[in-house]
């Protein structure tokens, strides 16, 4: 029994510290995000429950977005986005690169149907920008953060990743993907 404690203490050691390794992604740019969304919304995260797959073997975060704004897809008020990981039981999973959502959060999304039917954002964490609100000039920002994700590019046939997030201007990229959508 000792053999085994020693044994597996030393398994839980190696494995917490082991390093995180980050997603690998197709990336998409502004135009991709666009076309390839069956969705499109400006809303705010309601709240954020979490729950066992069917299997329990992976834990799925639902979160409720009241949409303030659909660009692309249907004008339904409110959406039900579902991602991989969260918290429950007093267990932990999380997947790199995947978004996590606060209550109260305001985000733009892009998004598509999972295989379950469920709504996700597209290419993980390229599929949320979450927006705030500057305090220099009031105005709403858009901060798209990549973080846990490595990039590739099909065309240069190169990997990427994002050392810190970006920060827009909310309204000119509404109007952007606004335009888009008309095309």
């Amino acid at each position: 029994m000792r053999k085994f404690r020693l044994l597996f203490s030393l398994c839980f050691a190696l494995a917490a510290s082991s390093p995180v390794f980050p997603t690998t992604v197709e990336k998409f740019t502004l135009d991709d995000l666009v076309q390839k969304s069956s969705r499109i919304i400006v809303g705010k995260c309601l709240s954020r429950e979490s729950r066992w797959n069917d299997r329990n073997t992976i834990i799925l975060t639902t979160v409720r977005i009241a949409v303030s704004e659909p660009l692309k897809g249907s004008s339904d008020g409110f959406i039900n986005v579902v991602t991989v990981g969260g918290t429950l039981d007093g267990i932990t999973q999380t997947v790199s690169g995947m978004p996590v959502f606060e209550p109260e959060e305001e985000v733009l999304l892009f998004l598509e149907p999972s295989k379950n039917g469920h709504w996700q954002p597209l290419g993980l964490s390229q599929g949320k920008f979450r927006i705030l609100r500057n305090r220099q000039t009031g105005e709403e920002d858009v901060i798209h953060s990549l973080s846990g994700l490595e990039l590739y590019d099909p065309a240069s046939r190169t990997l990427s990743h994002q050392d810190k997030p970006s920060r827009t201007l909310l309204k000119p990229m509404v109007e952007r993907i606004r335009r888009m959508v008309r095309r």
